[in-house]
């Protein structure tokens, strides 16, 4: 495998977008003996994506090596899954339309999985930027948007039961060969067109997790997010958090497998779409009937009208997945690429941790 490294930016009608992305990426101060690439995917879109960024890389000097392709198969992971084939070094970060990477982006997520040949994902900080003005909750919220940082200090993150963003994420293709030649598929397609049913990013840390490479986070990592003035409103924030529940019910599979991988035991009822359903529907009463009557014209800000989101998604896509769900469970849990079994974790944050 080649050592640079191949910058992927997955795109949905992106044609606004993408100047600003691609000013950035251009401004990257990586030394000669670190080569990069650009690699847009265009995910079936409608508007001029490709020509727009076809615009820009064309003209810039000195030259960026680049490559514009379409992926006609709607959804976020299918663009990723391009971009990986198509890319032609060691380390990929995968750069949203909407990323704005510092000029060090390269030259340091080079640096950092140079050093560790065990990391298989690397995440950093983001800042939020705004053509509108910050609400009074934004902060308080900011990680929905991906914004903020990802853990309080930089390290090994593995075992931590988190997964980083997609927004900047760096893996390594090696371990991504790895997975997918041993059969590795992924559960979730992510956002489709103007959908808010995500999650591809953490099964990938998760799939990587338990395929036994290491989860990274580093502080020195830094980009900017834009946020159009559109998505700065309570009612895209009550969408997206009932997305999130959506992917929770999804990426069950891999946690469960991390429950096993624990020392404490499962109980087999639990990994049952039926028994699931039945405690999230318990929840939501916990929440009393007069918040629930009141929920639709809950006031802004309020965290409690955001948790209720998150178990409506989760109970919605049980109920729509629950043909699958055991089969699924199952299907994680004796996967051929999978390779941390039942190892006490006690010992694997021993082990962390050294």
């Amino acid at each position: 495998m080649s050592k640079g490294v191949s910058i992927v930016i997955c795109c949905y009608n992106s044609s606004k977008l993408l100047p600003d992305t691609l000013k950035f990426i251009s401004g990257q101060s990586a030394p000669a003996d670190i080569p990069f690439e650009v690699i847009v995917i265009d995910n079936n879109s409608t508007d001029d994506t490709s020509e727009t960024a076809e615009n820009f890389l064309s003209n810039l000097k000195p030259a960026v090596p680049y490559k514009i392709l379409v992926q006609k198969i709607q959804g976020l992971s299918s663009a990723r899954k391009m971009g990986f084939d198509n890319s032609d070094y060691e380390y990929i970060i995968f750069c949203d339309d909407d990323n704005r990477l510092a000029s060090d982006y390269v030259e340091m997520s080079y640096n950092i999985m140079e050093q560790n040949e065990k990391i298989g994902a690397l995440g950093g900080d983001s800042t939020a930027v705004t053509d509108g003005k910050f609400t009074d909750w934004f902060e308080k919220f900011q990680q929905s948007y991906s914004v903020g940082k990802q853990a309080e200090k930089s390290g090994n993150k593995t075992w931590d039961n988190s997964a980083l963003w997609g927004a900047g994420m760096v893996v390594r293709k090696s371990a991504l060969n790895e997975l997918f030649s041993n059969g590795y598929r992924s559960l979730l397609s992510d956002r489709k067109k103007n959908t808010l049913t995500s999650g591809g990013d953490i099964e990938l840390c998760y799939a990587l997790r338990l395929a036994g490479w290491e989860i990274w986070y580093d502080s020195s990592l830094k980009l900017k997010h834009f946020i159009p003035r559109q998505r700065l409103n309570w009612k895209y924030l009550r969408k997206l958090n009932r997305g999130f529940g959506a992917q929770k019910a999804d990426l069950d599979p891999y946690l469960k497998a991390f429950e096993e991988v624990s020392d404490k035991s499962v109980p087999e009822q639990s990994q049952q779409w039926l028994h699931q359903s039945l405690l999230l529907m318990k929840k939501l009463r916990g929440y009393g009937f007069r918040k629930l009557l009141k929920f639709n014209s809950a006031s802004e800000g309020d965290p409690e009208i955001l948790r209720i989101e998150k178990t409506l998604g989760r109970l919605s896509e049980l109920l729509k997945i629950r043909g699958e769900y055991d089969k699924r469970i199952n299907s994680v849990r004796n996967a051929a690429w999978r390779k941390v079994l039942l190892i006490e974790h006690s010992k694997l944050k021993s082990s962390d941790e050294s």
